[in-house]
């Protein structure tokens, strides 16, 4: 019996700005820290969100049926830009992280994200965890979400940085959406290497447009 697996290609090809190269197949290939945050402040701007990157409310729902509703921007993970709200009325900054079946909880302290050409940060990196129910009584899902958000030096400097509402934090944050156990034993062993590629018309890019391919 003739094997179908002679139709499978042995390559993938990856877009990184305008080229395409050709990786060995089961590699994978996730946007870098510096991508997202350029991707962050163009939204700010006014330009276009990047292809299967969501536009949503990520607080509206569990994760679990927000996850549902959307298709993955790569493999099992979302990208989603999403409002940040204050958590009450006034000058406390506290953000409102809570869903309608629980709420995301902070697990570290903040990472800066520099870009080349900048002394101060672009951007700030949180972890978070998904909890279902009410404090005390909640327990620990296993979805997580990395949130990139402008710092302040930079976000003053944009057109749509002017918080819409008197209970908003932020107009965006970029999300990283996903759930632990289905993320491949190989991504979380595999060692990344960072592969730089500028756009063509503009040999001025910054690494921003930096992909992260695991090998």
């Amino acid at each position: 019996m003739a094997s179908h697996h002679s139709d499978i290609p042995n390559t993938s090809a990856a877009v990184v700005g305008n080229d395409e190269i050709q990786l060995p197949r089961g590699n994978q290939v996730f946007p870098s820290d510096e991508f997202l945050a350029d991707c962050l402040m163009k939204r700010f701007n006014g330009e276009p969100n990047p292809d299967h990157f969501h536009d949503v409310d990520l607080y509206s729902k569990h994760p679990a049926q927000l996850t549902e509703e959307l298709e993955p921007s790569t493999d099992n993970k979302w990208y989603i830009f999403t409002p940040r709200f204050k958590k009450t009325l006034g000058t406390k900054l506290r953000p409102d992280r809570r869903t309608p079946n629980g709420y995301w909880c902070t697990t570290g302290v903040d990472k800066a994200i520099s870009v080349e050409g900048s002394t101060n940060p672009a951007a700030l990196k949180n972890f978070l965890d998904f909890y279902e129910g009410n404090r005390p009584d909640s327990t620990k899902t296993e979805w997580k979400m990395h949130e990139y958000r402008l710092s302040d030096a930079v976000k003053n400097t944009l057109i749509n940085s002017k918080p819409r509402g008197d209970m908003t934090l932020d107009n965006w944050v970029l999300c990283k959406l996903y759930k632990k156990r289905e993320m491949s034993s190989r991504s979380e062993a595999s060692t990344p290497t960072i592969i730089e590629a500028q756009n063509n018309e503009d040999k001025s890019s910054p690494p921003a447009a930096n992909m992260i391919i695991f090998l």
